[in-house]
């Protein structure tokens, strides 16, 4: 997600922190809208709550961002919701680490309450002054997924976000990913977060992968929120819950000629073809070809031209297939050449004018030029 970028001037700040206020008076000169959250409006974003804008990204993923009082209390309520499915979580499979994961989103709720009860969901901003040009960036994106290729069957989840201002003004990051599969009777459960509070430039990233083949479940949440400015940005793809098998393994042959035959009139040279061919794996194979350990070439076929010789040609194709799996396969060709005449064998007779005046009877030969014998 490409971090957002404030740049606050003073009567801005303004409009976006008294507009919480419904019991002050400058609120009947407001417009009905901070300007921020008009633009982000035009954006393409939805208000659906007071103080909650939010939009839907591509894969599902849900940008929130809220404000003022009521937004507080919006994200309050999601923050609920989460600690209960991760309680009952923990009550099926108890973890030191989703005891510790619980105790961070509870030590949020009651940092948003505080908020709520101390009245900073209303406060008036500082200064004017202190805010003007101030620059403010903050992003945060999730993802949840099956694993593919050689991971697979399992899940994943990853989660990161940023926060910077170049003017004082602290914010938070958070990050958590949770992932978790069950092989046979073997249940994983994988969790990562990182909190980051209170500093001017904030960064956090989690990651989680669980193998297993039934049971899968994934999820991830991001968060960037400064109580100061009374912002709060998250974002929150739908669980995963799809451990699909890893692909079958890739199936490769070769297709040619096993047995080649040259001889001195009907076939002198000729142009030597092999095909690959592969099935399994994930559709969309090339291939990479070799004869006797050099490589010749890519592509679906391979084509050479050999004349009148003997020896033997060992072919391999090795075979990627779209998710980067390979194998190769093998294949023997063999030369023979039988020459079936003692002199000027296939050659086509001609006389050659010599500078002093004499003709030389020659032959033209297959790929050479010689005195008739």
């Amino acid at each position: 997600m490409k971090s957002r970028m404030l740049i606050f001037s003073a009567a801005l700040c303004l409009s976006i922190f008294t507009m919480a206020r419904p019991g002050m008076a400058q609120v009947e000169e407001l417009k009905p809208q901070p300007p921020l959250v008009r633009q982000m409006l035009q954006e393409g974003w939805t208000q659906v709550a007071d103080g909650v804008l939010q939009r839907t990204q591509e894969g599902g993923q849900t940008e929130t961002f809220t404000y003022g009082e009521d937004g507080l209390r919006w994200t309050a309520r999601r923050l609920e919701a989460r600690l209960e499915f991760l309680q009952n979580e923990y009550d099926a499979r108890p973890s030191e680490k989703l005891a510790q994961l619980i105790g961070d989103l509870k030590t949020q709720l009651i940092q948003l309450d505080q908020n709520l009860k101390n009245g900073t969901a209303q406060a008036e901003v500082a200064s004017p002054d202190t805010l003007t040009d101030c620059i403010i960036q903050y992003g945060a994106h999730a993802n949840t997924f099956p694993l593919t290729g050689s991971q697979a069957p399992g899940v994943g989840a990853s989660a990161d976000a940023n926060y910077s201002s170049n003017c004082g003004q602290y914010g938070n990051t958070y990050a958590y990913a949770y992932a978790r599969a069950t092989a046979g009777t073997v249940t994983t459960t994988k969790i990562q977060e990182d909190p980051q509070y209170d500093w001017t430039v904030r960064n956090s990233a989690a990651s989680a992968t669980a193998p297993g083949d039934h049971d899968c479940y994934s999820e991830a949440y991001a968060r960037a929120w400064s109580p100061v400015l009374n912002i709060n940005y998250e974002v929150s793809p739908a669980p995963n819950y799809s451990c699909p098998n890893p692909p079958p393994p890739i199936n490769a042959w070769i297709d040619g000629p096993s047995e080649v035959y040259f001889d001195d009139y009907y076939t002198q040279c000729s142009y030597l073809t092999w095909y690959g061919n592969a099935t399994g794996g994930t559709p969309g194979y090339t291939f990479y070809w070799y004869i006797n350990g050099a490589y010749y070439g890519s592509g679906s076929s391979l084509t050479q031209y050999y004349c009148q010789t003997n020896g033997r040609l060992d072919v391999r194709a090795d075979v990627y297939d779209s998710a980067g799996q390979s194998t190769s396969a093998y294949f023997t060709t063999w030369l023979y050449y039988t020459s079936s005449c003692s002199s000027n064998c296939g050659c086509y007779p001609y006389a050659q004018s010599e500078p002093s005046g004499s003709t030389t009877q020659r032959a033209i030969c297959p790929y050479y030029d010689q005195p008739m014998q």
